[in-house]
C-alpha cells in the first residue's frame, strides 16, 4: 500500500512537470509570436486606402490566448494608429480597440491563421495570415468592405 501511494505521488509530480513544460513550449512554439515589420516595398494596398508609411505587428502569448497589437504610420500623418485585441484560435469573437471593425475571431491550421472581422454584426473583413516555411516572413492578405468601399491588400512582414 505504501509503495502504491509513493508511485502515485511520483507519477503526479512527473505529470505536473510535463503539463507545465507543454504549456510553456506551446507559448514559445507558436511561430506567429514575435515582432513583425511591414516591408512596404513588397506590399500592395488597393487604391482606396490611405498609404502606409510603416507598420509594426506584435503578437505575444497571453495565458491560453495571444495579444495582437498593430501600430501604423500613414503617409501624411504624424500620429500612430494602434489596433489591439486579445484572442484565441477558437473562432470566438473578441472586442477590438482602434479599428474600423468592433469584433474579430481567429482560427488556425498549421502555418495559416484566418481573422474574420465584424462590425454591427456583419462580416466586413477576412484576413489570411500565412507564414513562410522558414518562419521569417508573414504575409497577410485582406479583403474587406468598409461602409461600401471595397478594399484589399497583400502585406509582407519580416520577423525582427
Amino acid at each position: 500500500m505504501q509503495r502504491s501511494k509513493s508511485r502515485t505521488g511520483v507519477f503526479a509530480v512527473i505529470l505536473g512537470v510535463i503539463m507545465a513544460f507543454g504549456t510553456l513550449t506551446l507559448a514559445q512554439g507558436d511561430p506567429f509570436v514575435g515582432t513583425w515589420t511591414l516591408n512596404v516595398e513588397k506590399s500592395q494596398f488597393s487604391a482606396g486606402g490611405a498609404a502606409v508609411r510603416s507598420r509594426v505587428l506584435t503578437i505575444a502569448p497571453k495565458g491560453d490566448a495571444f495579444s495582437h497589437v498593430q501600430e501604423t504610420y500613414r503617409v501624411g500623418q504624424d500620429a500612430v494608429t494602434k489596433i489591439s485585441f486579445d484572442a484565441k484560435y477558437d473562432g470566438a469573437d473578441v472586442p477590438v480597440v482602434g479599428a474600423a471593425y468592433s469584433l474579430v475571431g481567429f482560427t488556425r491550421m498549421g502555418r495559416t491563421m484566418t481573422r474574420k472581422a465584424k462590425d454591427v454584426g456583419m462580416d466586413i473583413e477576412t484576413a489570411t495570415y500565412t507564414l513562410s516555411a522558414d518562419g521569417k516572413t508573414l504575409t497577410i492578405v485582406t479583403n474587406g468592405n468598409n461602409r461600401g468601399i471595397m478594399y484589399n491588400s497583400t502585406q509582407v512582414f519580416e520577423k525582427k
